[in-house]
This record gives structure tokens, C-alpha cells and sequence, in this order.
């Protein structure tokens, strides 16, 4: 069982000490801040994928004519974008699920819906959908009681990292804001110009990046889940979970995922990543960098970040509570309990939202401290919480 790690992302020791514990669990990463002041060039230090955080400031990236991306289910992509043409074996599913929509269960709904949602027209379809094949694995199978339509979402699988591509007509420069993430690899540096502070983690045995080089907030949907399960949450994942199949067993091509999201208490459940992991693979590593709330203009009704921290689940009358602002950046090992409360962050997560690598701990705390300790009762009073991974899912 680890220790929380918990300080400003730019105060020395505490980033040393993060940068220490990652290297020591994973000896192929590299932790690193960047400071971009003018114009530059962001590139991998070590040949590998390299991922960038903004956290404070703004600035411009220059993209190519030519330059792929599968954002714009949020935001409608700039008119010199043109979605690619949707692939027909793809199109073949999408027609399959609709037709088949009346027969798809309850509990599935949701995700599909939001699958459905990117498809424009017949030849058209926009954004990324791993995050809401990540819902549909969750759910019990099957999703639908007609087999062709089961057969059909299962089929989604084997093709979405392909679909809802856009490509873009023009080279010029674009905006990029807090909360944005940039990627370099071996084969491509990135262009940027501005006044701006990142976060920086580069796996240095990945030579090339299994996503495109940018995305931005605001053109990425929002997808009620996790901490956020609300029906109108902001929730954007630039970089989330990839399966292959439905049920895989392991870590699959993901080694980091980013999830952008406004946590607010109701919703946001006591839980911890188990030491060993449900269905194998590495461990579940989170960290916090918690970002602005005023720059996206949300509203934080005078409530206070924090996040309660559970260092020893065999004990749950001990619990540290720590205040959280812009800036501060959180290192959560597996094994330990923590909820955060009424903050905006990016949650960074290694190897990524391993699917049913989550327990929650709010019933737990509640018979083993007599309320003592803080947990969510507005979870612990819904109907379904026997059931929290599919409220939460």
C-alpha cells in the first residue's frame, strides 16, 4: 500500500517524489513539466509517445491540411474540417443497432443512444466512442434481445478507433486552452506559440500515438459517468479506455487515460483501485491535476475543492481531507480509498479506467465508522445502489 502524494504540480519536492514513484512502478515512463513561451516544438525526449496537459494559459497549434482527428461530437468542428466517409461494414452496424433500437435493453440504452448520436448522416459519422463502449461493457450481457442487434454492438468493438474521423482542408493555427492535451511520437512533432504550462508524460517503449495529435475540450461530447453521472455533467475524455472485444482481459494498447471532469459531492462516490488487479494486466495508478473552474465558466456556488483520502481500508475511521485548488496535483496508489468533492480536474489514470477495477466503499464506511467518517449518502439513499456500477457506468 502506497502513500497519497499530494501538492502544487509546480512545488519541487512534492513533483520529484511523484516522478519517483511512477519510474519506481513503471520504469518505461517519464514525468516532466514544460513551460511553452513563444513559439516551439513539442517532440518525445526519448523517441516514445509523448502526452501534454495544459493546465494554465492558452496558446495556438499549428494543424496541416491533412491532419485527421476524431474530435467534434462536442462543439461542431471548424468548416475546413470534412468528416471522412464512414466506413460501410461500420454504416452495416450502425443500421443494424438502429433498426434493432426497440429491442436493445434499459439498462443499455444510454450508451447507445449516444453511439447513434455521432452518426450525422447515412455517410456521415463524427467522435469517439471508446468511452461509451467502456459503459456498454459494463452492463450485463446481453444488450439487446435480438440477436443481430446483439451481434451487431459486439461488432462496434472491432472498428470504432477507426471511425468518426474528420480531416481538415486548410493549415493555419487553432486555439488551445487549459485542459486541452497535445501528443508528440517518433514520427511527428507538434507546432504550438503562447504563454502556457503542461504536464508532460512520455512512455518511452511507444514510438507512435494510437490517438491524433490534439484534442480540445471543447469539441468532445460530454459523457455522464464516473464521478459525474448526472444527466447534463462536463465530463470530456480526450484520451479514454480502448477495447478490443467486449470482456478483454487485460491492459489492451492503452497505457494512460484523461478524463476532464466537474466532480460535485452528490455524485462522486468513496472508492478505491483494487492492489490486484479484478482482470489482470498492471495496477490502476490515478492522479488528480485539478484545473480552473472559471476557465470553462463553471459554477462553483462558493463550494470548496478537497478530496477525502481512506490510506488504510482496514480502517476507515482514519481518513485525511485535503483542500484542493488550480494546480495542485494528487499521486492516489492502488489500494487506497479517496472521493473528491466539488473539484474540476483532469483525472490521469495509469494504465487507464481498467473496466471493473473499481470497489465502492460509501456503504462500508457508513456500518464501520457509524457515520464518522465522511461518505455519500445521496448514494447510499438511491434505489439502485446495489447495483452503483451500472448508476455510475
Amino acid at each position: 500500500m502506497g502513500r497519497v502524494l499530494i501538492g502544487h504540480v509546480e512545488q519541487e519536492q512534492t513533483f520529484r517524489a511523484i516522478q519517483e514513484a511512477i519510474q519506481a512502478e513503471r520504469p518505461y515512463l517519464r514525468l516532466t513539466r514544460v513551460e511553452v513561451h513563444g513559439p516551439t516544438e513539442l517532440a518525445p525526449e526519448e523517441g516514445g509517445m509523448r502526452v501534454f496537459w495544459i493546465y494554465r494559459g492558452r496558446g495556438e497549434v499549428f494543424l496541416p491540411a491533412g491532419y485527421r482527428t476524431q474530435e467534434g461530437d462536442g462543439q461542431p468542428l471548424p468548416g475546413e474540417y470534412q468528416p471522412d466517409p464512414i466506413d460501410p461494414a461500420f454504416a452495416d452496424l450502425l443500421q443494424k443497432i438502429r433498426s434493432g433500437l426497440p429491442t436493445v435493453r434499459t439498462e443499455a440504452q444510454i450508451p447507445v443512444h449516444a453511439v447513434l448520436g455521432r452518426w450525422k448522416s447515412e455517410d456521415v459519422f463524427v467522435g469517439d466512442i471508446g468511452g461509451d463502449l467502456w459503459k456498454l461493457e459494463h452492463i450485463a450481457r446481453p444488450w439487446a434481445d435480438q440477436p443481430e442487434t446483439e451481434s451487431a454492438l459486439a461488432g462496434l468493438f472491432s472498428g470504432y478507433r477507426s471511425a468518426g474521423y474528420s480531416t481538415k482542408q486548410t493549415s493555419d493555427w487553432a486555439p488551445i486552452l487549459e485542459g486541452d492535451q497535445l501528443i508528440a511520437d517518433s514520427q511527428q512533432t507538434v507546432r504550438v506559440r503562447g504563454d502556457f504550462s503542461c504536464l508532460s508524460m512520455e512512455h518511452t517503449q511507444r514510438p507512435t500515438s494510437h490517438v491524433s495529435a490534439v484534442r480540445r475540450l471543447r469539441y468532445l461530447a460530454d459523457t455522464a459517468g464516473g464521478c459525474n453521472p448526472d444527466f447534463d455533467p462536463f465530463r470530456r475524455l480526450p484520451l479514454t479506455w480502448y477495447m478490443t472485444a467486449p470482456g478483454d482481459a487485460d491492459d489492451g494498447i492503452n497505457w494512460v487515460n484523461s478524463h476532464v471532469v466537474n466532480i460535485p459531492k452528490e455524485t462522486s462516490p468513496s472508492h478505491f483501485h483494487p492492489s490486484r488487479p479484478v482482470r489482470g494486466g498492471q495496477l490502476q495508478t490515478e492522479m488528480y491535476l485539478v484545473l480552473d473552474p472559471a476557465s470553462y465558466r463553471l459554477n462553483t456556488y462558493g463550494r470548496t475543492a478537497s478530496l477525502v483520502v481512506f490510506p488504510d481500508l482496514r480502517d476507515l475511521t482514519r481518513y485525511e481531507q485535503h483542500a484542493l485548488s488550480p494546480g495542485t496535483f494528487v499521486y492516489i496508489p492502488p489500494g487506497t480509498g479517496h472521493r473528491g468533492l466539488d473539484v474540476f480536474v483532469n483525472v490521469l489514470t495509469l494504465p487507464g479506467f481498467k473496466p471493473h477495477n473499481e470497489y465502492y466503499i460509501d456503504r462500508d464506511i457508513l456500518d464501520q465508522t457509524g457515520g464518522q467518517s465522511p461518505y455519500n449518502q445521496t448514494l447510499l439513499d438511491a434505489k439502485n445502489y446495489d447495483r452503483i456500477e451500472d448508476l455510475l457506468a
